[in-house]
């Protein structure tokens, strides 16, 4: 398959207009054998991930967070990006990313979160002009459940400490899901008169804000999005000839740790 045809299918299935504007996605780095037959998925680029793609005779790698942000005055070999952008180029593998063109697909990165998370009759937090497509869910449960159970889901489901401040009620039915850094879908998340905000990358004061307003959970940034690569696959296989090799990575790319171990009392401090 060709790398423009590969293209064409990839904006036909998660249109550029959908995506946030000013998002850098699609082809990040092009190639000259310029074949999308062999695709290698994943969350976003690292050296792990390229090395991979090398092993398994990737022509083409997709990925949902954007490698290249803002243009590039040098590529220097000495900064992540300059390094993976060389590199790419050295061994003659294209680029892709689909990023929030993915979030507002209909079976996107939300809906998958939701999926795990048994949380089912949802729409566009905040709809786009395309039907189905939008940034975010709002989730309408049929009947409320303890706000203590929704934090269990996304703690289990996410496999990571959930931070989060408490929802005004005990119980909650409509849920907001953002997945990634959302809170500037907070506002909307308020019009909707949602009950709960799930999202990442959530601020002290945000917490401040929220509090006896609406109730925030936040798993962590790659927790919640960490079903995306699948879910790129799925869409993308029933739509490419047989002929093309359509694999998801297997690295782990999240590049936050956490120590789960509780600390002695004494070696706390108190602000």
């Amino acid at each position: 398959m060709e790398l423009t045809e590969f293209l064409g299918l990839v904006q036909l299935m998660f249109p550029p207009s959908v995506a946030m504007q000013g998002d850098p996605i699609g082809l990040h780095v092009d190639s000259v054998r310029s074949t999308a037959n062999r695709v290698l998925v994943a969350m976003e680029l690292t050296d792990d991930v390229l090395d991979e793609a090398v092993q398994d005779a990737s022509d083409t790698i997709v990925v949902f967070h954007p490698l290249v942000y803002r243009p590039l005055s040098m590529i220097h070999r000495g900064d992540r990006t300059g390094r993976l952008v060389a590199n790419l180029i050295r061994h003659d593998i294209a680029l892709v990313v689909v990023h929030t063109s993915f979030d507002s697909y209909p079976h996107g990165t939300n809906a998958l979160l939701a999926q795990r998370l048994g949380l089912h009759h949802h729409r566009p937090l905040v709809p786009d002009q395309r039907d189905g497509f939008g940034m975010g869910l709002l989730v309408q449960l049929p009947s409320p459940i303890p706000f203590a159970e929704l934090i269990e889901r996304v703690h289990s489901t996410c496999g990571s400490p959930v931070r989060y401040c408490p929802a005004p009620t005990d119980q909650v039915e409509r849920i907001a899901i953002v997945g990634g850094s959302g809170m500037s879908f907070y506002p909307a998340a308020i019009d909707a008169q949602a009950d709960v905000l799930i999202t990442a990358d959530i601020r002290y004061h945000d917490f401040h804000a929220a509090t006896g307003r609406i109730g925030l959970i936040d798993p962590g940034h790659y927790e919640m999005e960490q079903f995306v690569a699948e879910g790129i696959v799925a869409a993308l296989r029933p739509h490419v000839p047989a002929s093309v090799t359509l694999s998801c990575s297997t690295v782990v790319t999240n590049p936050v740790h956490y120590n789960v171990r509780p600390l002695p009392t004494d070696s706390y401090s108190h602000h």
